[in-house]
């Protein structure tokens, strides 16, 4: 939308379509940035113009921007175009979106092989998980999505499984004083047992919890690798503990491996 030139917007002056309790300077700078989704590179000039800013107001709010490298000039020109940091919060973004839609199938059929709640994680940060996609169990007693959700590493099976691709020498510079307290009793309290378990990943495969991260529920995760042995996600299938036993992780595991090599096949 563009405003008559020279005629700053203020709270004071407030344009029609903008809602109460908005923040100005806030607002101004996330209207700037989609500014270029009509232009590859952006003016001082045009945006002061389009916007209704000072050239000033504008010239700040691009220094800020190109400080935190949500923007860069281009040194011929002196336009700007979007930066590193702006780009890659793009992809990262399409490429959750991409991995949701092409993994719903698979935690479809990890639900129906296992007849338990299936999930997809990722890493967020280093040391927790991120849950960005669920499928519930049919069974009127069951464990429940956990989309959104953010849980420390070290108190899941997905957590565990993405720290195994990790060497030992950087778990342990994960935690260089310990162990956070976990959500639950009985999650791990020690880096020891941390890496020991870390190692029996390796070895199997797929990692287990038992009540670390949810007092009565039971997980078993396996990681998904794409064409390239890129680890990208975990999927995992959790359980009301009531219903877990040796039998039931050994063919939980077993369809959890399977299904996370076929999405990886797919995942390219």
């Amino acid at each position: 939308m563009r405003y008559p030139a020279g005629v700053e917007q203020g709270p004071a002056d407030a344009r029609p379509d903008r809602p109460g309790g908005l923040i100005g300077a806030v607002d101004n700078v996330l209207r700037l940035l989609r500014l270029f989704e009509d232009h590859e590179m952006i003016r001082v000039n045009q945006v002061a113009r389009d916007m209704g800013l000072s050239r000033s107001t504008v010239h700040r709010m691009l220094a800020t921007l190109s400080h935190h490298q949500f923007v860069e000039q281009d040194e011929d020109s002196r336009a700007y175009r979007p930066g590193p940091v702006l780009v890659d919060i793009g992809l990262s973004v399409v490429s959750k979106l991409d991995l949701v839609a092409v993994s719903h199938a698979s935690l479809e059929e990890l639900r129906d092989r296992t007849g338990e709640t299936a999930h997809l994680g990722i890493a967020r940060g280093d040391v927790n998980v991120l849950y960005l996609d669920s499928v519930e169990s049919y069974q009127v007693v069951r464990t429940s999505s956990r989309v959104g959700r953010m849980l420390p590493a070290h108190a899941t099976a997905t957590g565990k499984v993405l720290l195994a691709e990790r060497g030992d020498a950087d778990i342990a510079a994960l935690y260089p004083a310990g162990l956070p307290a976990g959500p639950m009793p009985r999650a791990l309290a020690s880096l020891g047992e941390l890496l020991e378990q870390i190692a029996e990943v390796r070895r199997l495969g797929y990692a287990v919890n038992y009540g670390e991260s949810e007092s009565d529920v039971a997980a078993v995760a396996a990681p998904v690798r794409d064409k390239r042995g890129r680890l990208r996600c975990a999927v995992v299938v959790t359980a009301p503990l009531s219903r877990v036993d040796d039998a039931w992780v050994k063919t939980a595991a077993a369809a959890t491996m399977q299904v996370a090599r076929d999405l990886g096949e797919r995942l390219g």
